[in-house]
């Protein structure tokens, strides 16, 4: 953070005077006292409305006087050298109470640096003793993150080796994710189950990917050290594979599914089910069950827009929960007789099995289907599948605002004739033109059709404000007109 020090000599031996200037240049200058120890003051400036916070710091050593000003936001600079005015502002206001300070204030103020003292050593000494309970609890300070790393670094290496493979960067080809083993259910339940695992480490794009990863390592830092590698691990996995089965067993049309985001959900869940308990500390669980929570929230809310596998992400909540629960007894039982409970992760690990082993059995597909699908790619494993579905959301939106001329009632007939021949044909000249583009997509051979489809919508609704126009000037009648509409709200019945 940007910051400013300057030091300056006192002739003053005593440091308690000292600082009792410093005391009261603070006050002048309507700063803050924040904390007091040794030979030093700090204290914070008021935050403005274009202007963080700065802590000033005063130092009394070797008859220096050292005032520093830092920013304590997220400035990369202090572009209006705010820091150099509020050193230059103590020092005046320094100078002026140390000319003009008389004994029975000086008195007051050392005595009120001594309270501060002293309520700061409590205050610290309570802070010491919440970090060690908390470390106690967490363990934070007695383990790395390899394992957390390892799994980002296996998801950033294939995620590397699929983009080679073609897998897209940014648009994501799904023809060669389900080659490199996502959760597409024709083929998970005709006995490829191991990609209930694969699947995990596979994403839509470098946006999914990056996403995953920064949410993993979050939950990282936590789960890691208090689980230890054997049992987070094992979480990560098998609330993953629940999180694959809930997405089979949700979607009746198949879906091509992949992504860390259900297993990483079972861990949030598994974090929220142990800050339910009393095995962390007070202080710290409530900000965190707090902070987990509004992310759980916001996900699922989020999770519920087309294209996202919401029912991966609850079932992974869901396993969580009950993985964190059955830790949580664990945890207790450990601290209680002082030896470690080996049995949990064969459990947890025997029981996902089981569960994973009855779906796949109870709802197997056969191969013959299996064969069949894999050898006709739905319309999303195809490259133009993406563009397509938002150059769609284009077409229609220029369809709205062509509408919106025949929906306006504050216009008069001829207002309205205008209107038509002016706005509301640009627009479908544009939507026309859209749809063209659209069918040079490397999409299905259906959505080629229903691109075919938009142009003709297109150009008989362009024909319909040519009809009305016609009308207008008394050349034709409402034969024509209706033959079109007829025309126009079977292609509706087909693209909508």
């Amino acid at each position: 953070m940007p910051k400013q020090e300057q030091s300056t000599p006192v002739n003053d031996t005593d440091k308690d005077s000292i600082l009792s200037y410093c005391f009261s240049s603070f006050k002048q200058l309507n700063w803050d006292i924040v904390s007091a120890s040794g030979d030093k003051l700090l204290a914070g400036t008021h935050k403005s409305w274009n202007q963080g916070r700065q802590q000033m710091t005063v130092t009394v050593a070797d008859h220096l006087l050292t005032v520093s000003s830092e920013m304590t936001g997220d400035e990369l600079f202090d572009i209006t050298n705010k820091n150099k005015k509020n050193v230059t502002a103590f020092l005046a206001a320094y100078e002026l109470a140390k000319n003009n300070m008389s004994a029975d204030e000086k008195e007051q103020n050392i005595h009120a640096i001594h309270l501060l003292r002293d309520e700061t050593a409590r205050a610290t000494a309570k802070e010491e003793a919440d970090a060690a309970e908390l470390d106690k609890a967490m363990n934070l300070s007695g383990s790395n993150l390899h394992a957390t790393n390892t799994i980002i670094g296996i998801n950033v290496i294939v995620f590397i080796l699929m983009v080679i493979d073609g897998a897209g960067i940014l648009i994501p080809n799904g023809l060669v994710h389900i080659n490199w083993g996502s959760d597409f259910a024709p083929l998970t339940l005709s006995g490829e189950w191991w990609r209930l695992l694969t699947s995990m480490f596979i994403h839509f794009g470098i946006i999914h990917l990056a996403l995953n990863m920064y949410c993993l390592f979050r939950i990282g830092i936590y789960l890691e050290p208090m689980l230890g590698k054997p049992r987070f691990i094992t979480a990560y996995l098998c609330t993953g594979i629940v999180a694959g089965i809930t997405s089979l067993w949700w979607h009746t049309s198949p879906v091509n599914s992949a992504g860390a985001s259900g297993a990483i959900f079972g861990m949030y869940g598994l974090f929220l089910a142990l800050l339910t308990t009393r095995l962390i500390p007070g202080q710290a669980r409530n900000g965190l069950l707090q902070s987990i929570g509004l992310f759980i929230f916001f996900n699922l809310v989020y999770g519920v827009k087309s294209g996202i596998d919401n029912a991966a992400h609850v079932g992974g909540l869901l396993s969580g929960v009950i993985v964190g629960y059955i830790y949580a007894a664990v945890i207790k039982k450990e601290k209680e007789v002082q030896q470690p409970v080996t049995w949990v992760v064969p459990m947890v690990i025997m029981a996902t099995c089981m569960m994973a082993v009855f779906y796949l059995r109870q709802n197997k597909q056969p191969v013959p289907e299996k064969m069949q699908i894999a050898n006709s790619p739905k319309a999303t494993d195809y490259s133009g599948s993406s563009k397509f579905s938002s150059s769609s959301q284009d077409f229609f939106k220029l369809e709205e605002r062509a509408m919106d001329v025949f929906n306006d009632t504050k216009v008069t007939e001829a207002e309205r004739l205008n209107d038509l021949t002016t706005i509301s044909l640009t627009e479908w000249d544009g939507a026309e033109d859209l749809a063209r583009e659209m069918q040079s997509y490397n999409v299905s051979d259906a959505l080629k059709k229903k691109a075919a489809a938009m142009v003709l919508y297109a150009q008989l609704r362009k024909r319909e404000i040519a009809i009305i126009e016609e009308m207008g000037n008394s050349k034709a009648d409402t034969v024509k007109l209706h033959e079109i509409r007829n025309q126009i709200n079977a292609l509706i019945k087909e693209l909508k």
